[in-house]
């Protein structure tokens, strides 16, 4: 996607993990719009707020804040259970062959 010139480049990026949750849509709002009028100018974020249900929030870019200390241990203790289901899917994938 290549941000028009006329608009300030996005503080966080598609997949980024911060402290809410993990960011899943960005939207860009123009002065003088509706949606700036109704989320404020500028950017927001949709984040899923839970790796384990739907719910997603939308966020204002001054809103969103990075991960933590505490997060990033989240964020590994993550990375660690994807590990054991990659691990479990490729024995299943190798047991088939």
């Amino acid at each position: 996607m290549k941000i028009p010139n006329s608009w300030t480049p996005p503080k966080y990026h598609f997949g980024q993990r911060v402290k809410q949750g993990e960011i899943t849509g960005l939207e860009y709002h123009p002065p003088g719009t509706r949606r700036a009028y109704e989320l404020g100018a500028g950017w927001s974020y949709t984040v899923l707020l839970d790796d384990y249900c739907d719910s997603v929030d939308i966020f204002k870019e001054s809103q969103v804040e990075l991960a933590t200390p505490k997060s990033h241990k989240e964020i590994k203790e993550l990375i660690d259970q994807h590990l054991v289901r990659i691990a479990a899917l490729t024995e299943q994938l190798e047991g088939e062959k």
